[in-house]
């Protein structure tokens, strides 16, 4: 918390006016966090799709409906057309 923030706070609380020191602090603080919050987490499906990748068991990564959820979902796509939805696993046949 800065100085001017604890500064402000100490003036309302003395003075009796907690609810503009809230008004007033609450937002500085949201904003503090938003600027000195860890980077955004990795999702699963990321990790899945790089460790496919390295391991060359998907040729390509794409989002596809997946009949299983009825949601577009990422998918590993293979050479044959084939694909494996990273969500519940579901495996769609490819183009023969």
């Amino acid at each position: 918390m800065t100085d001017a923030a604890v500064v402000v706070v100490a003036a309302a609380c003395c003075s009796g006016l907690v609810s503009a020191a809230a008004c007033l602090l609450v937002p500085a603080v949201q904003g503090w966090r938003r600027t000195h919050s860890a980077a955004p987490a990795v999702s699963p499906a990321d990790h899945l799709a790089a460790d496919l990748a390295a391991l060359g068991d998907a040729d390509a990564l794409d989002f596809f409906l997946c009949p299983r959820s009825q949601r577009s979902q990422p998918h590993a796509v293979h050479a044959d057309g084939s694909r494996r939805c990273w969500h519940c696993g579901h495996d769609s046949p490819g183009d023969q």
